[in-house]
């Protein structure tokens, strides 16, 4: 099993020194690239170089206005993609982990990333409505079918995020255990994993142990020797990284 740790990419200076303490304790870092941070780049690949850090990279979605599925942010997508594929590169990315964006269709995605090209692509199951807008908006991919339609129609991976199909079992009444086994029928390449309230149709993100997710039903489904990104960061934590290395350590204990 290795372990990720997700980070954001202006975030280096705020983690910088636990990172480099505590990397005898994670396998590689996922970074979240957010638009127009190119100059963020070289403190990322200067860490990574210096330490021997490796590193995968998550793409940004609608909350900072990506929308592979709707054709009218085709042109900001295809800029922004081009900006998440130079960190990629840069970083020597093992992937970059993709979301399908909201509304539009799941045709559309796939008509984008041929064009777009994501570096190393593994497409993202979501929770089946936004958190912010939850009664208005829903999200492409995620339902099980959407994410076969794009591994059948794209060439590229499939990292399942296990609260994300818990929530969208809860949207759409599906025993939720049961719709993780369905993911699991895809052959997903990486895990995404944090925790949160198991009836709630809006993922939280929890660190592990603070919900209510059965762990002891869960981890024995999943495939011990892929990635398993802990996604239990906040972007306004405070707290360093000391509650993500109990989260490891909360993991390897189960």
């Amino acid at each position: 099993m290795r372990i990720g740790i997700k980070q954001f990419s202006d975030q280096l200076e705020q983690y910088k020194d636990d990172l480099i303490n505590f990397k005898d304790k994670y396998d590689y870092i996922e970074l979240y690239v957010y638009p127009a941070q190119m100059e963020k780049l070289q403190g990322w690949t200067d860490l990574k170089n210096k330490y021997n850090i490796a590193f995968t990279v998550h793409a940004p979605h609608f909350s900072q206005h990506v929308n592979l599925a709707d054709k009218s942010y085709f042109e900001y997508n295809r800029m922004v993609y081009e900006q998440v594929n130079a960190y990629a590169k840069a970083l020597d990315a093992e992937y970059t982990v993709v979301h399908g964006g909201m509304d539009g269709s799941v045709e559309e995605i796939v008509r984008q990333i041929e064009i777009i090209k994501p570096y190393k692509m593994r497409i993202e199951n979501k929770p089946y409505v936004a958190p912010r807008k939850p009664d208005t908006m829903v999200c492409r991919g995620a339902t099980v079918e959407e994410i076969k339609f794009i591994q059948d129609n794209y060439d590229c991976g499939f990292n399942l995020d296990v609260g994300h199909a818990f929530c969208s079992a809860v949207s759409q009444k599906i025993n939720q255990l049961e719709y993780v086994k369905q993911f699991l029928e895809l052959n997903p390449d990486s895990y995404h994993i944090s925790d949160g309230i198991y009836n709630d149709r809006i993922d939280i993100h929890y660190h592990l142990g603070d919900g209510d997710y059965e762990w002891n039903k869960i981890f024995p489904l999943l495939d011990k020797n892929l990635n398993w990104t802990l996604e239990t960061i906040t972007k306004n934590n405070k707290d360093g990284l000391s509650k993500v290395v109990s989260d490891i350590k909360f993991i390897k204990e189960h």
